[in-house]
């Protein structure tokens, strides 16, 4: 396989990971519209554990995003990277995942409060 190739491919899984994390964007959204915001809700989200996942989540994806923009620009200013294209968009691949894990911790932490509708009555 060469670099084209792979490159495709990497791109094909990128854009597969936008879609998802917009439809779980807009679950999150549907979700919080539904949550009655009490004081056992909000404990729940500012549990230590909850907490420190996100935090590293956030850090993750901002640390390989920065990596490829700073990696992106050293490319272009002389410095070559061997199969660059591969290298911008492994970072790039890595740090969508990282976003979507993030909403995906979301989604499970919101929906066991959220009240279940009857679609008739």
């Amino acid at each position: 396989m060469n670099e084209y190739t792979v490159y495709k491919y990497m791109e094909f899984f990128i854009f597969s990971i936008y879609l998802i994390f917009i439809y779980l964007f807009v679950q999150i959204w549907f979700l919080w519209k539904d949550i009655e915001k009490n004081d056992l809700f909000l404990k729940s989200l500012a549990k230590d554990s909850f907490f420190r996942k996100n935090c590293v989540y956030v850090f993750i994806f901002s640390l390989f995003f920065i990596m490829h923009e700073f990696f992106e620009g050293l490319n272009l200013e002389g410095f070559k990277i061997p199969n660059s294209i591969l290298f911008f968009e492994f970072l790039e691949m890595i740090a969508i995942v990282t976003l979507f894990l993030f909403a995906y911790n979301w989604y499970i932490a919101l929906k066991p409060f959220a009240k279940k509708k009857k679609l008739m009555k």
